[in-house]
């Protein structure tokens, strides 16, 4: 596709973001943006009514001369569509106008589910019993949206009308309006704070320095005590330290030389 009609398709996708048509939302694919999905919500007063059916629009390499092709990822029982998916409308086929856009494409399908086309069927069954009996057709083509097209995409339960198929986590928006979640964020603004709950860095640091201060503390006192220790008890197998002066006994026994020699003198 060239690069023209990319530009195209995505000046048309972000109209379709900012302002959708009732009761289409489209679906963007940010590694293809040639790839658009859209889903069509069943049009009151139908058979189809309550149901959502997702739509694929496959573009060639020869458009916008050539139409894009249609197809139903959900099932439906339906005159113009095929039980592949595959959509027949005047609008993709001869009717093709070069200057028709998504929006027209999907407002086309979208009213084909409001008056189906009989005389164009690809589904012979529908096409058949539409023509034989609409009631009959209506039972059965409800009893197929009850079946297969129940499931409520999140882009219709929510305010937001933009639904992108995400690439990574970081680049998904997420908005969600519903009351459950204005609940969550109201109590948890109106709630008081609990302070044991907040673990910010400075709390973290008043936990972990005293624990590192007191350590220090004793390696240091144990360091200082052992070395006290050291110096003022001496080791059990250790001799005991003679000092210079003379013992008291040592004294006596040098008086009674002296006596002795004075006495022998005088002798």
């Amino acid at each position: 596709i060239s690069p023209s009609v990319i530009k195209r398709i995505t000046k048309e996708l972000d109209a379709l973001r900012t302002h959708p048509p009732e009761g289409i939302r489209v679906v963007m694919n940010e590694l293809n943006i040639c790839d658009v999905q859209a889903w069509i919500s069943g049009p009151e007063s139908t058979p189809y009514e309550g149901g959502f059916f997702k739509v694929k629009v496959v573009f060639g390499t020869d458009f916008p001369t050539v139409p894009p092709k249609c197809n139903f990822i959900t099932k439906i029982f339906h005159p113009n569509v095929s039980k592949t998916g595959e959509v027949c409308v005047d609008t993709l086929k001869r009717d093709w106008n070069k200057d028709y856009g998504i929006e027209h494409i999907l407002l086309t399908i979208k009213c084909l589910l409001i008056v189906p086309n009989p005389e164009s069927a690809l589904n012979d069954d529908a096409g058949k019993l539409l023509l034989d009996s609409y009631e009959d057709y209506a039972k059965r083509a409800q009893m197929m949206t009850g079946i297969h097209a129940q499931y409520k995409p999140t882009v219709f339960s929510s305010n937001n009308s933009i639904s992108i198929t995400p690439t990574s986590t970081s680049s998904t928006p997420s908005v969600s309006t519903s009351s459950t979640s204005q609940k969550i964020i109201t109590s948890q603004v109106k709630s008081p704070v609990n302070i044991n709950t907040i673990t910010p860095a400075s709390a973290y640091t008043s936990l972990v320095t005293p624990l590192a201060v007191s350590k220090s503390k004793n390696e240091s006192e144990s360091a200082s005590g052992l070395k006290k220790n050291s110096t003022s008890t001496p080791p059990e197998n250790s001799s005991p330290s003679v000092t210079p002066k003379k013992r008291a006994g040592d004294k006596k026994l040098d008086k009674k030389q002296v006596d002795k020699k004075r006495s022998l003198k005088r002798l």
